[in-house]
């Protein structure tokens, strides 16, 4: 790590909520918005388990154009926040956007789509420059890797955007995760309901937003990534060495410490592939956490939301430290994408004046 970096300001957009402060507190409430739906475009009369964004059309079932709705609306609400602290100068800002890998209903030339609507958010102020990143679900914490490395460069931004956008609410989608059995349907034992949702965060290095006077709400202390061989809808058994090589290198930083991580938010969805992974990483690290069971995950409220779940877990952990109802100062965050990559972050809570004023939380 090359530059603290901290979070100073984040958006997101929900099926259970239209901001950062609505979704987080309902996702901690546990309201949820996953219902059985029947999807009469697929031609089947099946109810389906899925979770809907019900500000946006409900006859629309094109991913893509939702995808632009759900993350215009959630960076708009950063831009918004970081606003009153902008110096009068132009800014080039980087926005690191985390978007699903290909599938059906969704590809690469898709994405242009999508940056544009988050490009036309710019201003004179803030020239945006959108780079999207066709990951899957560790793209945010990939991208908040890559934006940590840009805050330590000199002659660079002071502000990073990361985020992440997803939706898999798109008749080919929907339709493909049907035939992979991956839709989690009423009387199933697995699967998971598909959600849609985007997310994003503003990072800087902490000198940057001491001077900017903007609070930060969470430390970046490590990012880390590897890359998994066996992955998931292959015959290979998956040990989960490429999470462990990750989470592991992100917890180097506690080793031969008494310092503990409280809190784990993840991608589990429901998957068994996902949940054996890091059941698998719990064997070998576990010394690490208070409780390796103890796994977040935003899907029981909003649903599988993809591409946009690393960027809603950094949203999650920070607003659980700015409204104090964190359970310690430590957080892992996790995500597996299906080709692949693996990625992991440790963050921590930020002291909020003299180191004796925090609370005493256990080690």
């Amino acid at each position: 790590m090359s530059a603290e970096a901290v979070l100073v300001a984040s958006g997101a957009r929900a099926p259970v909520g239209t901001t950062a402060e609505s979704v987080a507190a309902a996702v901690r409430a546990g309201i949820s918005r996953v219902r059985l739906l029947q999807v009469p475009e697929l031609g089947r009369q099946a109810d389906s388990f899925i979770a809907r964004d019900g500000l946006l059309d409900a006859k629309e079932w094109c991913g893509v154009t939702r995808m632009a709705a759900v993350g215009a609306s959630a960076l708009e609400e950063v831009l918004a926040k970081l606003t009153p602290a902008l110096p009068p100068r132009s800014l080039d800002v980087p926005v690191l956007v985390g978007l699903p890998e290909e599938r059906p209903g969704w590809k690469a030339a898709d994405a242009s789509r999508v940056a544009a609507s988050l490009s036309a958010l710019g201003s004179a102020r803030l020239n945006l420059q959108v780079e999207p990143r066709l990951m899957g679900h560790a793209s945010a914490l990939e991208g908040l890797r890559d934006a940590v490395t840009r805050l330590g460069r000199t002659s660079r931004c002071p502000l990073v955007i990361v985020g992440g956008i997803d939706s898999y609410h798109d008749v080919q989608t929907l339709a493909w995760l049907r035939e992979r059995s991956q839709w989690l349907e009423e009387g199933a034992r697995a699967g998971f309901a598909p959600g849609e949702a985007a997310a994003f965060v503003a990072v800087m290095s902490a000198p940057d937003a001491r001077r900017w006077r903007l609070a930060p709400h969470a430390t970046v202390r490590t990012v880390a990534t590897a890359h998994e061989t066996k992955r998931i809808h292959t015959d290979d058994l998956n040990l989960g060495e490429g999470l462990t090589a990750a989470v592991g290198e992100t917890l180097a930083p506690l080793e031969g410490t008494s310092e503990t991580v409280a809190a784990i938010h993840s991608d589990l969805n429901g998957e068994r592939y996902r949940s054996e992974e890091w059941g698998f990483v719990a064997l070998r690290l576990g010394a690490s956490f208070r409780d390796a069971s103890a796994v977040h995950t935003p899907v029981s409220s909003c649903g599988e939301v993809g591409a946009a779940t690393g960027a809603m877990n950094l949203v999650l952990c920070a607003q659980a430290w700015q409204r104090r109802y964190a359970s310690g100062p430590r957080a892992l965050l996790w995500g597996s994408s299906e080709a692949g990559l693996r990625a992991a972050a440790l963050l921590e809570e930020p002291l909020s004046g003299s180191e004796e004023g925090a609370r005493p939380w256990p080690r």
